[in-house]
């Protein structure tokens, strides 16, 4: 049996009896057709099952009304989660649809999913880089010319757009709290790629946000001076099995730390499955501290005391700076850092005092 072809544009001018012409206005929303003209063209759209050439659409007006997204691939992470929604939601009302790809924080693999962005014909792109470095491939040249802007990371290239926070001054004002509630001795655990396992040592190379907080964890601690007894650096690989090994290494030693500074959920977490191995109490034996807010943080007992971003913002201001491109791509790069906030609960609460001797 043959199969039936689809419904054109001119099966619906015959069914609603005008021209094709109108029939083409009436569908695509411009120039001069009646109200009751509009209501009957889509009427008999519908009753056609008619869906318009998006394709042929696109190469007529040289838009696809999609933005290309290319982020981590840990979507369960609560930044990446909340921020994706609101990227997407916003494009939405604004009449695009986003195209999401994965790097594995992986260059090679970000190299190829930018690609299959322009492939795909997207309007801009959205990126999350997995270097601070090495950012060639996202400039104008590079792109066929498409507007692409940074999300919650930067590079250092100037020639990029970029939408991120204020990392560095939440993260010192979490350390700046604990040392004025008693804490002397202190913890980071910092989670970080190209690390095997965990390390003291500070790697050579890391992601803007990761360095910004570590610089405002250390920014604390030096303006404390002499009144911090220690600090424990741990730069771990991002798995539970690493950040388990980092905190328990902290925790285990001569002098362990009251508190224990976070820059990620996955790192809250492994750290809280050690402290509560050993039996101790978070808020009362240590005190803990995370970057990145959620509902459960705030829902655990005692709640956990964040440095939050303002994720859904963020979202919304890379995709109105995107649109800001397409529109004129002749706009000079833009540099957007919103601000962060410091949320103490109860999981920072002043050290025991056995901790300080």
């Amino acid at each position: 049996m043959q199969k039936p072809s689809a419904p054109t544009i001119a099966d619906v001018a015959a069914a609603a009896g005008v021209s094709l012409a109108t029939a083409s206005r009436a569908l695509a929303g411009y120039g001069r057709v009646a109200a009751a003209t509009i209501d009957r063209v889509r009427d008999a759209a519908d009753a056609l099952g008619y869906r318009p050439n998006e394709l042929a659409r696109s190469m007529r007006i040289g838009s696809t009304s999609t933005i290309g997204l290319v982020v981590i691939a840990d979507f369960t992470n609560a930044f990446f989660d909340r921020v994706t929604k609101a990227i997407v939601d916003t494009a939405r009302t604004r009449g695009y649809q986003v195209i999401i790809s994965n790097t594995d924080e992986e260059i090679s693999v970000e190299f190829a999913a930018v690609q299959t962005m322009l492939d795909k014909q997207v309007d801009g792109i959205l990126v999350v880089p997995s270097l601070h470095e090495n950012s060639d491939h996202l400039l104008s040249d590079r792109v066929n010319g498409k507007p692409v802007v940074l999300l919650d990371r930067y590079t250092n290239d100037a020639r990029l757009s970029s939408v991120t926070t204020d990392d560095r001054l939440g993260t010192r004002r979490a350390v700046d709290e604990s040392i004025a509630l008693g804490h002397r001795r202190l913890g980071f655990l910092i989670s970080t790629v190209g690390v095997d396992g965990f390390t003291d040592q500070e790697p050579s190379a890391m992601i803007s946000t990761v360095r910004e907080r570590v610089e405002g964890f250390r920014a604390g601690a030096k303006a404390a001076g002499g009144r911090v007894l220690s600090e424990q650096w741990r730069f771990a690989q991002d798995s539970a099995q690493a950040a388990e090994g980092a905190i328990a290494s902290m925790l285990d030693g001569p002098h362990p730390p009251s508190v224990v500074f976070c820059s990620n959920n996955d790192m809250l977490i492994a750290s809280l499955r050690v402290i509560a191995q050993r039996g101790m109490r978070v808020g009362h034996d240590i005190s803990i501290v995370t970057v990145d807010d959620s509902p459960w943080a705030s829902a655990f007992s005692p709640g956990i005391a964040v440095v939050a971003r303002p994720v859904e913002d963020v979202g919304e201001a890379a995709v109105r700076l995107l649109l800001e491109r397409i529109a004129d791509p002749g706009h000079d790069p833009v540099t957007v850092t919103l601000p962060t906030e410091f949320i103490p609960r109860g999981s920072l609460a002043p050290p025991p005092p056995s901790s300080e001797n």
